[in-house]
């Protein structure tokens, strides 16, 4: 385990210009990887037993301009590929991308907005204060069980209404999530199919695609998605036989979607494994023009015992199953942002700064601020993308090692569980092997580059606490 771990950390090292910047990137991701609780670099520092006087290091390392974070999802996204077996469909990696909105309350942190949660959840208020994060991942796979590898995560913020306008300045949600997957797709080196919710059922999401086109004509990016329930869709208009006046018609004749399933004759029937059972499947694939595109769109029709969904495909060559199986693995993610928040604590930052005035609900103008304030701002706002980054990075390290080490982390795990659901553990039990296992197993791996450096900074055993006893 602790081998796998250096060998992807060394990956990391042309990622920094200097050498102890790239430590503490090690000593930091192994602190989320190993850390008991959610309580930042004092979490951190209490799992490693680091000394305390390296407090205020490490978190300066947030801030650092000694590297990128866009080069090290580039470098994380390469090294991921090569340590897992990805799903692939259609000769294309299937990605998923979604949302996660953070519950955020801190009157001088930068970015925050008010956000509408859409959920049946009743323990989730309806709307609250916080930051909205974009996320794209891949499956990984032994054979028989799956799991979401985050891959990529980034702030994403709605466009506001400019006073005295009328239409919102700024990109939509929808066209920053699919520059985040076609950003994945560059990083990956190959074509991918992003399987998305029914919120990115918009012509936006489809035009964003559709620029993705590389210069030997290649589309990066495909879109499989759920339509919405009064989605229409128009037939392809039989070409006149009598040339008549005026323009031919663009559309042919109106088909509500749902309606289709009043009649199951037309419906083929197959028996696929979906949500890791076998499932008799019901479906009729159509190929009909959808107005906001103006174009035609494959629609696949599926009835399960899960109930009826319409699904959309921008690709007209992917098979209607392949187009169910896509569609059946985007769920993955949301157990992915269940680990990342609740076990690893990703979201769980407090980055803030003087130079930002406190927010006040009523307040609707907002002060100019001066060049060195809004400098500080957005270091304040690096810091946030750069926490978020090491704890995804730390997470698919967790993945990856659930994989190829689950026989030794079921035989090192220092629990009990009385139902086990799968031979691949959770994050969290990887975790804990690892927290048990880390200072036990630290002299012996003090050959290996990543953590050679980590004994100095230890605390002695007999440290309790500066000025006590």
């Amino acid at each position: 385990m602790f081998q796998l771990i250096n060998s992807i950390l060394l990956e990391f090292r042309d990622c920094f210009k200097r050498t102890k910047t790239w430590r503490w990137f090690v000593i930091l991701s192994l602190g989320f990887m190993i850390r008991y609780d959610h309580r930042g670099i004092t979490s951190i520092i209490a799992a490693m037993r680091l000394k305390p006087r390296l407090y205020h290091t490490m978190l300066h390392f947030f801030r650092s301009t000694a590297y990128k974070v866009e080069t090290l999802y580039d470098k994380w996204i390469k090294t991921a590929a090569k340590n897992g077996a990805i799903i692939r469909v259609a000769n294309r990696v299937v990605t998923l991308g979604d949302h996660i909105k953070v519950s955020k309350e801190g009157l001088r942190m930068p970015g925050i907005q008010t956000l509408h949660q859409d959920s049946q959840n009743s323990g989730k208020p309806e709307f609250i204060e916080g930051h909205n994060y974009g996320q794209v991942s891949v499956v990984m796979t032994n054979g028989n069980q799956s799991r979401s590898l985050p891959l990529m995560t980034q702030r994403q913020e709605s466009p506001t209404k400019q006073e005295g306008k009328k239409v919102k300045e700024g990109e939509s949600l929808v066209s920053q999530m699919i520059t985040l997957v076609h950003k994945t797709a560059l990083s990956l080196g190959e074509p991918v199919i992003a399987a998305l919710d029914a919120y990115f059922c918009s012509a936006v999401a489809w035009a964003g695609a559709d620029r993705t086109v590389t210069e030997e004509g290649v589309k990066l990016v495909e879109i499989v998605t759920r339509a919405q329930t009064n989605t229409v869709a128009f037939t392809v208009p039989e070409p006149p036989t009598v040339k008549k006046r005026g323009q031919p018609r663009k559309y042919g004749d109106k088909i509500v979607l749902y309606s289709l399933f009043a009649d199951m004759s037309k419906f083929k029937t197959a028996t696929m494994m979906l949500y890791g059972k076998q499932t008799e499947v019901k479906y009729l694939c159509l190929d009909l023009i959808w107005k906001p595109v103006k174009k035609l769109v494959r629609f696949v029709l599926v009835e399960t015992d899960r109930g009826r969904c319409v699904l959309m495909s921008s690709s007209l060559t992917i098979d209607p199953q392949d187009i169910i199986t896509i569609y059946a693995l985007r769920f993955k993610i949301e157990t992915s942002f269940g680990e990342q928040k609740n076990d690893l604590g990703c979201f769980a930052y407090h980055f803030w700064t003087t130079a930002l005035p406190k927010r006040k609900k009523w307040k609707k103008a907002g002060i100019a601020l001066s060049e060195p304030l809004q400098k500080r701002i957005e270091n304040t706002k690096r810091a946030m993308e750069s926490y978020v980054c090491l704890s995804t990075i730390a997470a698919g390290i967790l993945t990856i090692i659930a994989f190829s080490h689950n026989r030794e982390i079921w035989n090192r795990y220092p629990g009990w569980i009385r139902t086990r659901r799968s031979s691949v553990p959770t994050a969290a039990t990887v975790k804990s092997v690892l927290t048990q296992d880390f200072h036990a197993s630290l002299p012996a791996f003090l050959f290996l580059p990543s953590f050679n450096f980590i004994l100095p900074l230890l605390r002695p055993d007999d440290f309790l606490f500066e000025g006590v006893a």
